[in-house]
């Protein structure tokens, strides 16, 4: 049975192209979605390039423009042609995946390199339960021996826990699988039409975020997800973001808290938002403070500056984004 393998690029062809080697080198029911969200470099001539030599049949169109079939072609390289942050790109790949009538959509990073076959193994594990929305596999830092999680839990309070993080993956694979009601984007795979049903992925936060929504929106509707240890993909943990940050580590983290708090107003509602806020902002003062980037008044000016944001918006646009990122907090 193919599946789809949705891939946004940004910037990083390196990246892509090595995560595409991965797939092809355990799979041949994969079908990729390249998204470029519209790179500032040559990602996508090298992409092309890269491709071409190594006999791979591409397709590239517009955004615009879903083709139901690819002909021969392994690879459809969709042209954004501007950022349309994370979650747009991967919603762009899913249509895509949805016009192709591909029963299941796995959603990759590209700064990922999958072992074996372990794709093969989510999907097929996924359209063998009825009763699992999502299969993840167990996810590795690159280049380690250490699990960087198995998923996770997901609690109403806006926090999650991950499951076997830092242990060694030897650990993880005799477990088999794992129940979890929380998992990142960096990779899963999700029935096409259950996900297209459900929009994809929120677009309110334009980078980061999505995976708690859609963990959240799952649990009020009871639905499961589990990984399945025994398939692995290693991941160079933050590489995108890191690219998107620079030397801008602190907006990065001004980011995912935005997120997070407008994420929560707007589930919560503002009393209980407030009453939610009281508990929250000294966890995320101590975890701050422990870093070491701020003093007292910058942390202070920092989580202020977080509530007053947050307040008023109900969702992080790219002009908001590229704005923190600019350093205009």
């Amino acid at each position: 049975m193919t599946f789809a393998v949705v891939i946004v690029n940004w910037n990083g062809a390196a990246d892509t192209l090595a995560c595409l080697e991965s797939i092809y080198a355990g799979s041949d029911q994969a079908l990729a979605i390249i998204v470029d969200n519209g790179s500032s470099d040559d990602s996508i001539l090298r992409i092309t390039n890269a491709l071409v030599q190594q006999g791979i049949e591409l397709l590239r169109v517009a955004p615009t423009v879903m083709p139901t079939t690819w002909g021969g072609a392994r690879v459809l390289l969709i042209e954004a042609g501007e950022n349309l942050g994370f979650a747009a790109g991967c919603n762009l790949g899913l249509r895509a995946a949805a016009a192709t009538a591909c029963d299941a959509t796995v959603f990759l990073n590209n700064d990922t390199v999958v072992e074996a076959d372990a794709l093969d193994r989510i999907v097929a594990r996924l359209i063998g339960d009825p009763a699992c929305y999502a299969c993840l596999p167990m996810l590795t830092v690159h280049g380690s021996d250490r699990i960087w999680n198995c998923g996770g839990a997901v609690y109403p309070i806006g926090v999650r826990r991950y499951h076997l993080a830092g242990r060694p993956r030897a650990e993880g694979a005799q477990r088999g699988e794992i129940s979890c009601s929380f998992f990142t984007g960096c990779c899963f795979a999700v029935r096409t039409a259950d996900f297209a049903a459900r929009g994809g992925f929120s677009e309110r936060f334009f980078f980061g975020e999505e995976d708690f929504e859609l963990a959240l929106w799952m649990r009020d509707r009871a639905l499961s997800a589990v990984c399945l240890t025994t398939a692995v993909v290693q991941h160079k943990v933050s590489a995108s973001f890191n690219a998107a940050a620079g030397p801008r580590q602190n907006a990065r983290v001004f980011i995912y808290y935005l997120n997070r708090f407008i994420h929560m107003r707007l589930r919560f509602g503002a009393v209980r938002w407030w009453c939610w806020l009281a508990a929250y902002l000294p966890y995320v003062a101590v975890l701050l403070w422990r870093s070491g980037r701020w003093s007292p008044g910058e942390l202070r000016g920092f989580l202020r500056r977080l509530v007053q944001r947050a307040r008023t918006m109900d969702r992080v646009t790219r002009d908001d984004f590229e704005a923190v990122m600019a350093g205009r907090l």
